[in-house]
């Protein structure tokens, strides 16, 4: 049974079965078609991979089907989470056809919002690869959130703890920012969830790269807030935008410096090297504190994915403490670097201006190869939606070489948000026909229910193009073109939290002008 040697917990001797057209291998229980040597489950995986069907089935399609929740409170702050509104995207139905794909042939990258029933046979066989080295950075990020799917329900109703030290040897090796946010944001709700100081700790050593900090500032606060740890000096630099402090070049061009200075100052100002923030957070703040909509899980089957986090990194006592100290070091990192120069020492990034950094030569290639996924794509709007934000992002980080690549970047966004309907109804398809597709396992009103609650949530991924947008007209100073854009984008229903926000802040600043 080659397909389900990778749920074996011993090595597997390859047997290759490879023949000029696929071999069929039956079981008393199933019949599947496969054209490849046995794969092998890595051995972190075993017990975390979800299984619908076979000897090795884990998952009862029925049960799922009804709703659970989780609440939790943490020094006054509040969560609860429900789940198990529908399918588990990573499930494996082990009936379905897997085919190793043909020598040249590139396998297409799974949709958005992926599921393993959805793959193609071809892009089910590159899954099961996967799951032999979950680390390999070569196989698109698109099956790497299948798997995490998997992984965020055990974060919630399976084997928790072996789930989180997997998501983070995952985030080790997969930079995509997407899959660092969502995860980080996970790993912190659901160790504050289960109580775990410990494992919170275990996930703040793991933040050892730069591509591991894309996630939620405030949430790492609330996380520190809720098991009593406090801030360090690496902590407030690495956030000094969150608690507006803007002028960040020293802690970029000279941070150990920068962070001498700060502990420095740190010691004379609060008597100590690390800030309690339970000092600057008092329960009558706590009670009428904002709150800002985070997404946390990016599991479909996980119905509350956003959070109305409390906002704790706003609370004014708090930004005040953290602000002070970090102007205090900035100033103070200035005095040494002058001491350093009038003594001849030398200091390293020093020929860095404190200015934006430009980009000195446009990249034809890659331009060349976003162009071409657009064409590849123009006919799938879903697809093509993350190609409009690739060509968001690739022309605005040319937008000081010249501002033909701001135009672009416009261009683009506008693009976006005026197919969003078609977006919208190529994703409600796409989702029924996903139903349809398990209908048979589960009761016919169940799929009505399900068919339903897709059709009225819709699309629920980001837009980046309102806020991208929005950014652009406020520093043109065309504050009430970007009005217009945050009305636009809370009338599709993509105006939380944040938007809501912005838009107050920028009718301040027009009438101001």
């Amino acid at each position: 049974m080659p397909l389900f040697d990778i749920f074996k917990k011993k090595e597997v001797a390859q047997k290759s079965i490879v023949e000029s057209t696929s071999k069929e291998i039956v079981t008393s229980q199933e019949a599947i078609t496969f054209s490849q040597p046995t794969f092998t489950l890595h051995e972190d995986l075993r017990g975390l991979v979800w299984i619908a069907d076979g000897k090795f089935k884990n998952y009862d399609l029925n049960a799922a089907k009804t709703k659970s929740e989780k609440s939790f409170e943490t020094n006054g702050i509040r969560f609860s989470i429900s789940m198990m509104g529908q399918d588990e995207p990573s499930l494996i139905f082990t009936k379905e056809r897997i085919s190793a794909p043909k020598d040249g042939l590139i396998v297409e990258r799974p949709p958005y919002f992926p599921t393993y029933i959805g793959l193609t046979p071809e892009q089910k066989w590159t899954y099961l690869k996967l799951l032999t080295n979950p680390y390999d950075t070569s196989i698109d990020i698109g099956f790497v959130f299948i798997l995490y799917y998997g992984l965020e329900r055990h974060l919630l109703e399976g084997d928790f703890e072996s789930a989180f030290r997997v998501i983070l040897k995952l985030r080790d090796v997969h930079t995509n920012k997407s899959f660092q946010s969502y995860s980080a944001n996970a790993l912190v709700l659901t160790s504050m969830l289960y109580k775990r100081a410990d494992l919170a700790l275990e996930f703040i050593e793991s933040l050892n790269k730069d591509h591991e900090l894309a996630f939620s500032d405030n949430l790492f606060v609330v996380c520190y807030f809720s098991f009593d740890l406090p801030l360090k000096a690496t902590d407030l630099m690495r956030m000094a935008k969150t608690f507006e402090f803007t002028n960040i070049n020293y802690i970029k061009n000279q941070p150990e410096i920068f962070e001498e200075c700060l502990c420095s100052v740190m010691e004379a100002k609060i008597g100590s090297l690390e800030l309690d923030i339970k000092r600057y957070v008092t329960k009558t703040e706590l009670r009428k504190i904002r709150v800002q909509d985070v997404n946390i899980f990016a599991n479909t089957s996980i119905i509350d994915k956003v959070f109305p986090v409390p906002l704790v990194a706003d609370i004014f006592q708090l930004k005040k403490i953290v602000n002070q100290l970090l102007e205090l070091a900035h100033e103070k990192t200035k005095e040494t670097l002058a001491i350093m120069r009038k003594s001849g020492q030398k200091i390293e990034n020093e020929h860095i201006s404190d200015k934006r950094i430009v980009v000195n030569m446009f990249d034809e290639a890659k331009e060349k190869d976003l162009l071409q996924n657009m064409k590849q794509y123009s006919n799938k709007p879903i697809q093509r939606h993350f190609c409009y934000i690739e060509m968001q992002d690739f022309y605005y980080k040319y937008r000081d070489l010249d501002k033909k690549y701001l135009d672009k970047c416009i261009e683009y966004c506008w693009a976006d948000i005026n197919s969003l309907d078609e977006l919208q109804q190529d994703y409600v398809s796409q989702e029924i026909s996903r139903v349809n597709q398990l209908s048979q396992f589960h009761q016919p009103n169940d799929v009505s229910i399900e068919i339903d609650s897709i059709k009225k949530t819709g699309f629920v991924g980001n837009i980046p193009a309102f806020s991208r947008l929005a950014i652009i007209f406020e520093k043109q100073k065309e504050f009430e073109k970007a009005i217009n854009v945050c009305n636009l984008a809370i009338s599709y229903g993509y105006g939380h939290e944040s938007m809501i926000e912005r838009k107050e802040k920028l009718i301040e600043k027009a009438n101001k002008k």
